[in-house]
């Protein structure tokens, strides 16, 4: 028998349960793989969805041949799998043979319903060719009419008008509060949101604040103010997802979430190397607009894309996106948000966010992005991103503690959002 230190490592196994109208699968699979729910409709001609997975560690294993189950075929080739049997999240080590002796009933049936994540191809490297990935990924949903450039491909929604107002005077270099109030003031629905964001207990503003002159002076800035504002009217002029992943927090907590922790960590950071508050903020709010995006432009698409999350909650959402749609949320993110003349910076960072070791042009924003998703997902975070940042990971984890204290005052102007927008 070998020593402990010399077996080789179990291959650790993910139990996802599926259902549909007229009963339930379990499904088991390596968790280096993505579970391909069609491969299983096609084995069972049955249309499945998962039943929770609201978690990374999947659904604990159902009595063996007492639920028709389905195994990955190529665990009849692992040396040893460990399979998690209880809610404790307890492991049990098996090997090939033990494995196949405890499904050996008819219930139970070995087929290839999973893909192993090194074989799915990577978005391209540099957002210049963007456009020429999304517009091949189209091609292959027959649904959609191609055209020699993707805004004529998609059917975009129109930029609210005061988005379009900031943006122009984003760019005029002797702009003032009082053009940026005059902005705000024609919509009143953003003037609300931007009022009672001033007024929320998160900022701690002493006395009411009426107006928003009140908001820009007294409390955010104009450069926060203008970037806040920017953001929540793009919000505006789209819908929240209402078919997405059911472990997904609502779009607009996640996106303010977001925004609020990349504010902290700009202020934490060293004020030499900070970027502007303003451009954080609004990289932190859009930061997840490619989602909102395909959930409009290309509704089928997304509720597939939504099961999938669901049923591989243990894997990243870039390696599913690229499976499934062949293009990631953040390329169709960044590209509309080019399309539509925001700044560089703010595109350029979501682009690359999940990219740590990107170097080009405003890679410190991107690379703040990239800290602030691996906080929020307890995701590991590279030693070398905090050290370009200059942040220590205990300052780091701070800034997240800050942002989670906030959540009532949080969870009050999210309600705000989501109120105006019905």
């Amino acid at each position: 028998m070998l020593p402990p230190t010399d077996r080789p490592l179990s291959q650790k196994l993910r139990v996802v349960h599926l259902a549909d109208h007229t009963g339930r699968l379990q499904v088991i699979f390596p968790e280096s793989n993505m579970l391909d729910i069609a491969a299983v409709s096609r084995l069972t001609k049955r249309r499945f969805e998962p039943v929770m997975s609201f978690h990374s560690m999947g659904d604990p294993l159902i009595k063996p041949n007492s639920v028709a189950t389905i195994l990955e075929v190529s665990l009849l080739k692992a040396t040893s799998v460990a399979i998690r049997t209880h809610h404790d999240g307890q492991y049990k080590d098996l090997c090939a043979a033990e494995l196949q002796t405890l499904f050996s009933g008819p219930l139970n049936r070995f087929e290839p319903i999973s893909l192993p994540t090194q074989l799915i191809k990577h978005p391209v490297d540099n957002h210049e060719n963007d456009e020429e990935q999304i517009l091949q990924a189209l091609g292959r949903f027959q649904s959609i009419r191609l055209k020699q450039r993707l805004e004529e491909t998609l059917e975009i929604p129109p930029l609210p008008v005061s988005s379009h107002r900031i943006i122009r005077l984003s760019t005029d270099k002797t702009a003032g509060t009082d053009e940026l109030c005059d902005i705000i003031a024609l919509d009143p629905s953003l003037a609300a949101q931007v009022i009672s964001w001033a007024s929320s207990p998160y900022y701690g503003a002493p006395g009411n604040i009426e107006s928003v002159e009140d908001a820009v002076i007294r409390v955010l800035g104009f450069d926060m103010v203008m970037n806040l504002a920017l953001g929540l009217s793009m919000g505006n002029g789209f819908q929240a997802p209402e078919d997405g992943p059911r472990h997904y927090e609502d779009f607009w907590l996640g996106s303010v979430s977001n925004a609020v922790l990349m504010e902290s960590l700009a202020k934490a950071m060293p004020a030499q190397q900070r970027p502007k508050l303003g451009h954080a903020y609004l990289a932190g709010l859009l930061h997840n607009f490619g989602y909102l995006a395909i959930s409009t432009i290309l509704p089928p698409h997304f509720s597939i894309l939504s099961r999938y999350q669901e049923a591989n909650a243990h894997l990243p959402s870039e390696l599913i996106e690229m499976q499934i749609l062949h293009f990631t949320k953040e390329q169709l993110g960044s590209w509309l948000l080019r399309y539509w003349s925001l700044p560089d910076n703010i595109w350029t960072a979501i682009r690359y966010s999940k990219k740590p070791h990107y170097y080009g042009e405003h890679a410190l924003l991107a690379k703040l992005l990239y800290l602030s998703h691996q906080l929020r997902n307890d995701g590991e975070i590279d030693p070398s991103v905090l050290l370009e940042i200059g942040l220590t990971l205990e300052e780091a984890q701070a800034c997240r503690e800050k942002v989670y204290q906030s959540s009532a005052e949080l969870h009050k102007m999210v309600a705000l959002i989501n109120k105006m927008n019905t």
